[in-house]
């Protein structure tokens, strides 16, 4: 039998000696039964999410036991969700205890996207990409005086999980009132009736041992095994035909040297950086491939792909390899360095329910998922679990359960997903070879994460100042916290806090829809967007969209902005309670992307309609049955006989027209 380790720092049910002694005896032999225990909050599942969850109600001084089953294997697997954004650096900084770890971890300074990449060895001006460089002036960060909220705020890294893993599991057993069931499979749940504690039972995974947990609230982080949603029927069906696969490898041995002046992009103003340095994506007609680079020369390299595209039956392995040889630009990666292969058959998944009034709670895979990109999973189940433990602090803590803020963050949080996704399925449609769709709808994801901003500032704050210790709020941190318990959604940020989360997701929706529509009109019409370019950085933080109407005609169609010269009041202290640039964020790209979506209204329909107010140019039927060609215009077919309608033909090639 495998041994059971029980963390007993604290039990409010039994003590702690008896609780040791029953145990120490019990695990030399073959047990049956294993003394119940009691706590505020049992989390099941003891991956990332599950450990940080664990960790934030120790934290705030309520009891937590975790259970899950772990395995030498399992530890030391290389799971996908290695690049943090948004919200998920400043939690594992600060609730995580990782400060020191993610500092020593590959800083991860953007993100990059691109298409046209297949068949290529090098990036060039007929490829369509879009990228925003995090790294911040130098004259910036100077002044942030509190060196904490800097990293939290600004510290973006891409991590190794098992080793990330491991550091929190080290920070759980060491932290007061936690017991940690390591080798227990949870079998059971029985919801407390008329608020009485719910019945978790469990048992070891060859059944020589079992035990049952006592607790007010259970936190389901059993990733795709879904315990919760499962049993109590909350998993929604999708039925709309979209659905993704993942298929994803870790590789040794990627080095510097890999990453040649091929990988260089050029700012306008001279300003060079590498693409690899990012977080950077390919996308290809229906699928698109990662590339995380992670410290000691590894690399985690994946691709994702829209099922329907793919014909049934692929093999998932083969798949991969064949998706990466089509890039000459990763000719370096080899099977031979491969540390491990994974592959997701179906992605996408979402709840209904987030936290319900029964208490209890999903957070992680065990709730939602959408796809990889924007590397959002993390990201959202943190700032989601943290809505979560407020909900579930006050229950505890004050008797008092707060049933609005529980319907709206879950109200929220189904918005926030709609979000998400409508962010990635049009990508993996046709529009994505129209280059003005490429950038515009990524410009709109980019209009969602900056209106985050000041809520991304506002939590980073809150943690960096009290580490997540709800005991350790000044009266500022309180009031802090009661404003983000509205804000801290995607689908409730400046400047559309104040609408129906649902209705905001409906909107981007259909604003996403729109853009798709028009882009996949203009390729099925021969007369796509020519590739398009756009990179962004913290002092050129927007794209030049006044370039739209006159750029089809330039040599480089690239929106990148020379850097910008801020005045000095402008720049981030971090001691404001609202600061101008991060407030005005918001407001600044809804006006940027209703602006480039009017054009690409009027643009598209005066094309389509173009050829009613074109005058034609008539020409004699002198051959028949020929093709009558111009360099760089489609063919066009002579007619057959004299009488009949004579030829026009335009000056304007088909494609890129």
């Amino acid at each position: 039998m495998e041994e059971t380790s029980l963390d007993m720092s604290r039990n409010p049910a039994t003590s702690t000696a008896d609780l040791t002694a029953d145990l120490t005896a019990d695990l030399t032999a073959d047990l049956t039964d294993i003394p119940a225990v009691r706590a505020d909050v049992c989390v099941i599942g003891a991956g990332i999410v599950g450990l940080f969850n664990a960790l934030q109600y120790a934290k705030r001084g309520l009891s937590v036991v975790i259970v899950d089953n772990l395995t030498d294997r399992g530890m030391a697997s290389f799971k996908v969700g290695e690049s943090l954004l948004v919200y998920a650096n400043a939690f594992l900084r600060t609730i995580g205890g990782l400060d020191d770890e993610l500092t020593a971890s590959r800083g991860k300074l953007g993100f990059w996207m691109a298409y046209g990449m297949e068949g290529r060895d090098r990036f060039g001006d007929d490829i369509s990409e879009w990228g925003f460089q995090a790294r911040l002036p130098q004259r910036w960060l100077d002044a942030i005086p509190d060196r904490m909220f800097a990293r939290t705020m600004f510290g973006d890294v891409q991590i190794v999980r098992p080793d990330i893993e491991a550091a929190m599991r080290a920070n759980l057993r060491r932290a007061e009132g936690v017991t940690f069931i390591d080798n227990g499979h949870v079998r059971d749940l029985e919801l407390g009736p008329d608020g009485a504690d719910h019945l978790i039972t469990w048992s070891t995974p060859d059944g020589s041992a079992r035990g049952t947990v006592g607790a007010r609230w259970v936190i389901d982080c059993s990733g795709r095994a879904r315990f919760v949603a499962k049993r109590f029927g909350h998993d929604v069906p999708l039925h709309d035909g979209f659905s993704t696969s993942a298929v994803w490898a870790q590789f040794r041995g990627c080095t510097d040297d890999l990453f040649d002046q091929r990988w260089e992009y050029l700012f306008p103003d001279g300003e060079a950086i590498r693409r690899d340095q990012d977080t950077v994506h390919l996308w290809g007609d229906g699928y698109w491939i990662w590339l995380i680079r992670l410290s000691n020369d590894r690399i985690s390299v994946g691709v994702s792909y829209d099922r329907g595209r793919v014909p049934d039956g692929t093999k998932m392995k083969p798949y991969f390899w064949e998706m990466l040889r089509r890039y000459p630009v990763l000719d370096f990666l080899r099977e031979s360095d491969v540390l491990e292969f994974r592959a997701y058959r179906d992605v996408l998944h979402v709840t209904d329910t987030f936290v319900s009034e029964r208490r209890y709670a999903m957070s992680g895979d065990a709730s939602s998922i959408i796809d990889a990109y924007y590397s959002q999973g993390i990201s959202l189940s943190l700032s989601m679990s943290w809505h979560v433990a407020n909900i579930v602090e006050r229950d505890v803590h004050a008797g008092y359960l707060d049933v609005d803020y529980l319907r709206r963050a879950n109200r929220a949080a189904v918005a926030d997903w709609r979000i998400m996704r409508s962010m990635i399925k049009s990508k993996y449609g046709p529009a994505i070879a129209d280059g003005r769709f490429f950038v515009l709808d990524h410009l709109l994801d980019y209009m969602v994460f900056g209106a985050a901003l000041l809520g991304r500032y506002r939590i980073s704050r809150w943690l960096a100042e009290t580490g997540g210790d709800t005991r350790k709020e000044t009266p500022y941190h309180a009031e802090l916290r009661r404003g983000l318990e509205h804000r801290l959604f995607l689908s409730q940020s400046v400047p559309w806090q104040r609408l129906d989360p649902q209705r905001v997701a409906g909107v981007i929706e259909r604003w996403h829809a729109g853009l798709a529509r028009r882009a996949t009109q203009r390729v099925e019409n021969g007369t796509p967007h020519p590739p398009l370019k756009a990179a962004l950085r913290a002092h050129a933080a927007i794209p030049g969209i006044w370039r739209l109407p006159t750029i089809r005609n330039r040599t480089r169609r690239d929106l990148t902005l020379r850097s910008i010269k801020e005045p000095a009041f402008m720049r981030l202290k971090g001691t404001e309670t609202r600061p101008l640039a991060l407030a005005g964020s918001g407001p600044m790209l809804v006006l940027l992307c209703s602006l480039s979506t009017a054009f690409d209204i009027m643009d598209t329909i005066w094309r389509s309609r173009r050829p009613l107010f074109t005058r034609p140019v008539f020409t004699r039927p002198l051959l028949t049955h020929r093709s009558i060609t111009r360099p760089g215009v489609a063919a066009v077919r002579a007619p057959d006989a004299p009488g009949e309608d004579p030829i026009t033909v335009t000056d304007r090639a088909l494609r890129y027209g």
